[in-house]
């Protein structure tokens, strides 16, 4: 049985992985994975979740 996610605490571990990767298909991953944890978390967490996509976006070179 899986066990439930810390929205916080993935944010943090995907703020982590961000800053070690420098591959884009990771940080491509990364964004997907921000993207859907963005649907689906409390909006006090989103900001946060925004941030980090931003951030990923720029460093794929995404247009803001």
């Amino acid at each position: 049985m899986s066990r439930p996610v810390d929205p916080d605490r993935y944010l943090r571990q995907i703020a982590e992985r961000m800053t070690a990767t420098l591959e884009r298909e990771e940080m491509e991953v990364l964004l997907d994975e921000l993207e859907y944890l963005y649907d689906v978390i409390d909006p006090v967490l989103q900001d946060s979740a925004e941030t980090l996509m931003k951030q990923l976006r720029q460093k794929l070179g995404y247009a803001a």
